[in-house]
């Protein structure tokens, strides 16, 4: 601009595996005086900045596009600088990935939500209580009606060699669900008990009992955290909770979007409404027994005897 080149920046949670959003710089670095908000902060210098794009472009997707890509963490620095070539590559895919709402929760139980504020499930009141789920990024995996058994059986899933980049983001205690691609439905609460590794299985999902290596060998072990009626693919609430998805069902999911998907499961089986009554009771000082894990939590209505 004006003969001078632009610089961009970009912007990730850690270990969000997506990037959030960019913005234009408009100023220099300028130091600050900080004393007087945190002595010795490690952010002593501001920059201006107009906001570009928000967005939610997957990690996988961004490499794809931007191969030499390097993102910082929070074990390493807050800021990793890139080269024209790859910010100019990064910023094509930022623009062509599906733009992002942003949402004001209202909590306020007394009032109705101004006009102008839209509210998100996503974003629920104080007193709304979600399905635990470990803080991180969960993941949707792929079967048929002919593998769906044997995953369950094996307590494995897998993926194609070519989502193993996607599959990097899976840690143990991740949520995990299970999309049945012949019959649209998807299956959950399951939990990671091993990060992505290659061939956990090698003969698993193949016909040929001499295999070497599985058709999807990107593979991860998994335990039932929570066993719910499945989900159908035409679900209004699942299709809004994935509004912003590329490419189908399978892939990785942002921590929100996991917490959901685990929340609807839960509330169709009636867990999620045992595990308040659950809580609420622990914290009368009442002696309730602890929910089952692996089945559906039904409340036991106790019945006078006889």
């Amino acid at each position: 601009q004006n003969g001078r080149k632009q610089v961009m920046i970009f912007f990730t949670v850690s270990d969000s595996r997506h990037i959030q959003g960019a913005a234009i710089v408009t100023s220099i670095a300028k130091a600050v005086d900080t004393t007087a908000i945190t002595r010795g902060s490690q952010f002593d210098y501001r920059i201006g900045v107009e906001w570009y794009r928000t967005c939610e472009l997957a990690i996988t997707t961004a490499l794809e596009a931007a191969p030499d890509l390097l993102l910082p963490t929070r074990t390493t620095q807050f800021c990793q600088d890139m080269s024209a070539q790859t910010g100019e590559s990064l910023m094509k895919a930022v623009w062509n990935s599906p733009l992002v709402s942003l949402y004001e929760s209202w909590s306020s139980e007394a009032e109705d939500p101004p006009i102008d504020i839209l509210a998100d499930f996503r974003c629920p009141p104080n007193n709304e209580i979600a399905w635990p789920t470990m803080p991180g990024p969960g993941f949707i995996f792929g079967c048929t009606s002919e593998t769906m058994d044997e995953c369950l059986g094996r307590g494995i899933l897998g993926l194609p060699q070519n989502m193993k980049s996607a599959a990097s983001s899976i840690r143990p205690g991740a949520s995990i669900f299970l999309f049945n691609v012949t019959d649209r439905l998807l299956f959950g609460i399951f939990e990671a008990l091993t990060p992505a590794a290659m061939n956990l299985e090698p003969r698993a999902f193949s016909k040929n009992p001499n295999a070497t290596t599985s058709p999807f060998p990107i593979q991860i072990r998994v335990r039932v955290s929570l066993e719910c009626p499945p989900l159908e693919d035409t679900d209004p609430v699942l299709g809004d909770i994935l509004r912003n998805r590329r490419g189908g069902r399978i892939g990785a999911l942002t921590n929100a979007q996991a917490e959901a998907i685990a929340s609807l499961l839960a509330s169709q089986c009636g867990a999620l409404q045992y595990m308040i009554e659950y809580q609420e009771g622990l914290l009368r000082g009442e002696h309730v027994k602890d929910p089952p894990i692996a089945l559906p939590p039904k409340k036991i209505e106790s019945k006078p005897r006889e």
